[in-house]
């Protein structure tokens, strides 16, 4: 049975969740790992039993026999790694958010098509058994109409003001809650309602200062901590997204959906629906996989992921329907709205006599 060769830039969420959803795969050999930090790349192939590690990825790529590069490094890296990989003709999968801007996902996209290879963007919550049965129970007719819909996603995760500055905190290094969790609910947003047509919005940055991890004292912080816009579809539909990573207190993740002839409301991993003249009840679709040995994060990260390789490699070795996952070219139109909201952010209307 012929094998998936992977190699897997980044060792953060790449040793979390990928390795371990790829090594548990019978179909997948993971082949080699690489690390901008010195020795992390030898520690982690040496925990996994991986035999090839590398401190510079595009070593990796230009000497390991690999079939698929998975990009997990931080987004100031996704476009220069994908290019090295599209070079070498290899399939990508590219973390979140695709690139800096909508220029370099462009670049992306043009030149993975050129190369003929298999693009795909870790936008994992697509595989999510509940969000599928958003997806089927709107285009079922389930709400009628969608007319809007609200997503609220609050952490607490950066409210320590004690909590070191890292490349997180830098715009220039793609840093921010926008990138971070808001490309994954405009994507949603997408998956559920179709294109976007406009954007507005706005972000902010409350923390705006961290401790420096040298010792130097406090670093200045450019990245957004809070972002808030909304979205028109083609359709007409409206959606607004609301992210904060430095909140005292957690919400959500929530998602509610309002159409001509019904509503449905995630809440946290809770479905809830009612088409008009019925009261909400829950509907939940259960999950049904567990975590394989090495994976030590949230399930609903984790295991979405699991379903997400397990469809690329079937796009790869069988030649199966890229859909329902989201290609480089959603990439783009994430992209696209992300830099819209921050094009759009800080247009403040004074109210006058106030």
């Amino acid at each position: 049975m012929p094998k998936l060769r992977v190699g897997v830039i980044g060792t953060g969420f790449g040793a979390e969740v990928q390795i371990p959803a790829f090594l548990a795969h019978p179909r997948v050999d993971a082949v080699a790992v690489a690390s901008g930090t010195p020795g992390r790349a030898r520690e982690v192939a040496g925990r996994f039993e991986i035999p090839h590690a590398f401190n510079d990825y595009r070593e990796m790529v230009a000497t390991a026999e690999l079939d698929l590069i998975s990009i997990t490094s931080p987004p100031d890296t996704h476009h220069p790694a994908t290019l090295a990989a599209l070079a070498h003709r290899r399939h990508v999968l590219c973390e979140k958010p695709m690139a800096l801007n909508a220029g370099q996902a462009a670049e992306m996209l043009r030149e993975a098509e050129q190369r003929g290879v298999t693009h795909v963007i870790d936008h994992e919550l697509r595989f999510n058994p509940i969000r599928r049965k958003i997806k089927h129970l709107i285009k079922e007719g389930f709400i009628g109409t969608p007319r809007h819909a609200l997503t609220t996603v609050v952490g607490t995760g950066r409210a320590d003001a004690s909590r070191p500055w890292t490349w997180w905190s830098d715009a220039g290094r793609g840093g921010g809650i926008l990138g971070a969790q808001g490309s994954h609910q405009i994507d949603l947003l997408r998956y559920f309602l179709g294109d976007v047509v406009a954007v507005s919005g706005a972000t902010a940055t409350f923390s705006k200062e961290r401790p420096d991890p040298g010792g130097g004292g406090q670093r200045a912080v450019t990245s957004d901590d809070f972002a808030s816009f909304s979205m028109r579809f083609a359709s007409g539909a409206v959606g607004t997204v609301v992210n904060s990573a430095v909140a005292a207190h957690a919400a959500g993740p929530r998602t509610e959906i309002w159409g001509d002839d019904g509503t449905l409301v995630l809440d946290q991993e809770r479905l809830w629906g009612a088409q008009r003249g019925e009261s909400l009840k829950e509907i939940t679709e259960p999950e049904t996989l567990t975590a394989p040995p090495g994976m030590n994060y949230s399930p609903l990260w984790g295991l979405s992921f699991i379903r997400l390789a397990d469809h690329v490699v079937s796009v790869i070795l069988d030649h199966g329907p890229i859909a329902p996952a989201a290609t480089f070219a959603d990439g783009l139109q994430v992209q696209r709205v992300m830099d819209a909201v921050r094009a759009s952010a800080g247009r403040w209307v004074e109210i006058p006599g106030v």
